[in-house]
């Protein structure tokens, strides 16, 4: 048999043992979760930008597939609720998204909305447009916008991508032949 005090030790050290352990475990596991949830995000960043730009490059061709801005509607934007006005100096295109990328309408009564895509055409200024052959120049700015922000995060809208291009339209793109 052991003394007495020799026990006292042993089982003085096995419990010191096992606080350590136990607090080495702890700070192990708080850096995983870390982990976890930055792959978590940068996965969402990943998947985000890809459906950013796919849904910007849409708007782009669709407006500039349109002969002229005038033919310009809002049933040409694949996305229900997309907002839509145009005049004679151009037009602008909001659609809104829900967190799965499913188009939604933004003053809907459940409407979560996450993800914003904001799509201006407007003439370019004067002294770019060349009159004397009748050629129209166009701006177009595409922004895509997350208006949530990701796990841990504490900035709330950011913009995922913007395009920006020009689209010339003939003299010709509006006549009865050109129109759809």
């Amino acid at each position: 048999m052991l003394p007495e005090t020799n026990r006292r030790k042993r089982s003085t050290f096995a419990s010191a043992e096992m606080i350590v352990s136990v607090a080495v475990l702890a700070i192990l596991a708080g850096f995983s979760v870390v982990m976890f949830i930055s792959a978590k995000n940068n996965n969402a960043k990943s998947y985000d930008l890809y459906k950013a730009m796919t849904h910007a490059v849409n708007v782009v061709e669709t407006i500039k597939g349109v002969p002229h801005p005038e033919l310009l509607s809002k049933e040409d934007f694949e996305a229900r609720g997309a907002l839509f006005s145009a005049n004679e100096s151009g037009a602008v295109i909001c659609m809104y998204f829900d967190e799965t990328w499913a188009p939604i309408s933004p003053d809907g009564p459940e409407s979560q909305v996450c993800y914003s895509v904001q799509a201006e055409l407007s003439p370019r200024d004067a002294a770019h447009t060349n009159t004397t052959s009748g050629f129209h120049t166009y701006d177009i700015t595409v922004r895509v916008l997350r208006l949530m922000p990701y796990t841990f995060e504490k900035r709330g809208q950011s913009e995922l991508v913007s395009i920006e291009t020009l689209k010339c339209y003939t003299p010709y793109a509006c006549t009865e032949g050109a129109a759809r």
